[in-house]
């Protein structure tokens, strides 16, 4: 027996749906949907994930959509922004009293958090990527947007990254999920491009990146006696003087940042190491030698190396005796 049509208007992840069924898949990503009722047309939609990012492939017409803005219904949207790419028709939204359109290979940033009304007047084919707000804020970048952003349509550089992203989302389905995982932190590094203010100069926009790329050298090398400002530089392919002056513009020391994460790390392992495990820790953690590692620690945390097993392990064992003792009343 033939389908009736209004189950084949509409695919969600290559599933036939009704629009009622629509309606109520786009609710529970967060979004209220209302449909023309007086028009009809196809709309689908293919969803992936590449590492914490979102995928959003959509071919939508005759509807409009505005986020959910209660806590309880869609407590995630206040913790990303939408990154979306026209690729055709015309997307109109309206917020705040004020009216923008995005016509093809124009970029608009959205923040989930603030109201707006998005309107598809005719069959539109747009690109998008669900960009958690902390990967942006552990860059140094801009993540809240009062206002929808339309990035420079004008600046090749807006240009470049709008087709990394392009790229990223026509992978979606056919590139293994660790390679897309790597391209989507390899777009999160990009994405000053698209979120910092027209003002803002590519100078200031390579620095952060600079000190983000030396943080990421740090935190892979941390348990390499080796590391140093020389060894970080070579492999950002810059100079060491570069390297300093970029993070000295931020307050940051490249050593003093290696040393603070080695003891963040050394305190980690410390709470699960068996008793005498010192050494192995301090050697794990980029240390020359336990008396070094001992002093660090203990002017970092107040108590030695030791002290802090020692106290770990009794903190893990009153909470296991105090889980144990309540099971049993």
């Amino acid at each position: 027996m033939e389908m009736h049509p209004c189950f084949k208007d509409h695919k969600w992840n290559a599933t036939p749906i009704t629009r009622h069924a629509w309606i109520n898949a786009i609710s529970k990503q967060g979004w209220n949907c209302k449909f023309d009722a007086s028009r009809r047309g196809p709309s689908t939609i293919d969803m992936a994930q590449a590492g914490q990012t979102g995928i959003v492939n959509i071919d939508v017409a005759w509807q409009s959509v505005s986020p959910v803005l209660h806590r309880i219904s869609a407590p995630w949207n206040g913790d990303r922004l939408i990154v979306k790419v026209v690729k055709s028709g015309t997307l109109r939204i309206e917020q705040s009293g004020q009216t923008a359109t995005f016509k093809p290979g124009d970029v608009v940033v959205l923040d989930p958090q603030h109201m707006f009304n998005e309107f598809v007047c005719e069959p539109v084919r747009m690109s998008a990527l669900c960009v958690p707000k902390d990967a942006l804020r552990e860059r140094g970048l801009r993540h809240r947007f009062p206002l929808a952003f339309r990035p420079d349509p004008a600046s090749a550089d807006v240009g470049a990254v709008r087709e990394f992203v392009l790229n990223l989302t026509s992978q979606a389905g056919k590139a293994s999920d660790p390679l897309l995982a790597r391209l989507a932190e390899q777009c999160l590094d990009l994405m000053d491009v698209l979120v910092s203010d027209r003002g803002t100069r590519a100078s200031e926009r390579a620095s952060v990146a600079t000190v983000l790329r030396a943080k990421q050298v740090i935190a892979r090398h941390i348990g390499d006696r080796r590391l140093s400002p020389a060894r970080i530089a070579a492999e950002l392919n810059m100079s060491t003087s570069s390297l300093l002056r970029a993070l000295k513009a931020k307050g940051l020391s490249p050593m003093r940042y290696a040393w603070s994460l080695r003891l963040e790390h050394a305190a980690r392992l410390l709470g699960g190491a068996p008793h005498g495990a010192i050494q192995e820790v301090a050697y794990q953690c980029g240390f020359e030698s336990t008396s070094h590692f001992s002093r660090a620690f203990k002017e970092r945390y107040g108590m030695t190396p030791r002290e802090y097993a020692a106290s770990q392990h009794a903190a893990a064992v009153d909470a296991l005796e105090g889980r144990t003792s309540r099971a049993r009343s």
